[in-house]
């Protein structure tokens, strides 16, 4: 059984205690569970020794740190007259085995530095962190997010991990997206992506790469220009007048695949505008293009990233399909409370574009995702 003795603290209850040691390998996690004295459950322990550890590896570590005098382990005895463990919490050299608990994020220094205000993800990711309500880790992760984005880098899922956790999968993002959402003001994949980079286009377009002619006639129904192609491209040709930018995927798809106007070319920009979508824009006006409709999500959302393209763009940007009136005849889902006060100081503020959206979508309760257009009742004909 090792170097353990065990000691009665009454008829049904007993505990063990070891002699003095070295900490088992792989331990730290699991002891800092009990870092400030709490007596913790033997029940559940592999769900928090770690992801690569189930319950049985979680109490070989405990009862070999036992042995090393690190924790004391309590047992009872069950009505068939059997002892089996129930708590367990550290000893004081169990306390002293382990690191510093870790520094808080640095939000007073994160937040010491200016932003663009017309930003959606920094002005929401600010306002969150003034609020302090998120935990440490997701505070962490969105910290991380908003120095990639100031530093006019692209959030992806494997990079978050490495900047703070120190490896590419010691992280779980889609385990925080309720929180990252609220910090975002976005939906998670709009800002976080877990792939590389490339500009999705559609409509009629030609330029030149290393000499080479691109048409994109020969590559229906879109194009998928990744940086290194971007900043290659020269003699960009568009007939189009307007250019057509996009928030969501499937809406993006959708319109492709239809066919667009003759007049029109169309540009997916991934929830808000990076880098990428944001050359393109000015690729296009410079091209030509005079007009930009946007069309995105009848949402708090949709709003910041609509004042977010309007903030970039040289050329007048238009609301398209976001009338408020599409709130009656399109699938709708229930506000949050944060978004209702969002609205409230968005129909507020004289400056801000579709205040007449707003104030539909604070009246009614309700907003729609710009999926809902294809879900749509229809009063005449299509």
């Amino acid at each position: 059984m090792g170097d353990r003795r065990v000691v009665e603290i009454g008829p049904k209850r007993r505990e063990w205690f070891g002699a003095g040691g070295s900490a088992p390998p792989d331990a730290e996690r699991l002891l800092a569970r009990a870092r400030d004295g709490a007596t913790c459950r033997w029940e559940g322990l592999g769900k928090r020794a770690g992801r690569s550890f189930d319950q049985v590896d979680a109490e070989r570590i405990l009862w070999r740190a036992v042995e090393a005098g690190l924790v004391v382990i309590r047992e009872r005895k069950t009505r068939r007259g059997d002892w089996e463990p129930y708590q367990w919490r550290l000893t004081e050299a169990g306390k002293a085995s382990l690191p510093p608990r870790p520094q808080g994020p640095d939000v007073a220094g994160y937040l010491a530095l200016g932003d663009d205000p017309n930003h959606p993800v920094l002005s929401a990711i600010r306002a969150w962190l003034e609020r302090a309500s998120g935990s440490a880790a997701v505070t962490r992760i969105v910290l991380a997010i908003g120095e990639e984005l100031r530093a006019g880098g692209f959030p992806r899922e494997r990079l978050l991990s490495v900047r703070v956790k120190g490896r590419s999968k010691g992280i779980q993002i889609e385990e925080h997206r309720a929180e990252l959402e609220e910090a975002l003001g976005l939906p998670l994949d709009q800002v976080v992506r877990s792939g590389g980079r490339a500009a999705l286009v559609a409509g009629q377009i030609q330029f030149r790469v290393q000499g080479v002619v691109i048409d994109s006639s020969g590559l229906p129904p879109w194009m998928a220009l990744p940086p290194e192609t971007i900043d290659k491209m020269e003699n960009l040709r568009v007939a189009a007048k307007r250019l057509l930018t996009i928030e969501n995927l499937i809406p993006f798809e959708e319109e492709a695949r239809v066919g667009l106007p003759q007049d029109t070319v169309a540009l997916w920009v991934r929830g808000f505008p990076g880098d990428l979508e944001r050359e393109m824009v000015g690729r296009f006006v410079a091209a030509g293009i005079e007009t930009i409709d946007h069309w995105g999500d009848l949402d708090l959302g949709g709003l910041r990233i609509l004042r977010y393209v309007r903030s970039f763009a040289s050329v007048e940007v238009r609301m398209f399909r976001m009338e408020a009136a599409l709130l009656d005849s399109m699938p709708t889902l229930p506000l949050k409370q944060t978004e209702r006060e969002e609205l409230a100081k968005w129909v507020a503020d004289l400056e801000a574009p579709g205040r007449e959206l707003a104030a539909a979508i604070l009246e009614k309760e309700r907003k729609a995702e710009q999926e809902a257009w294809y879900l749509r009742r229809r009063s005449g004909p299509a």
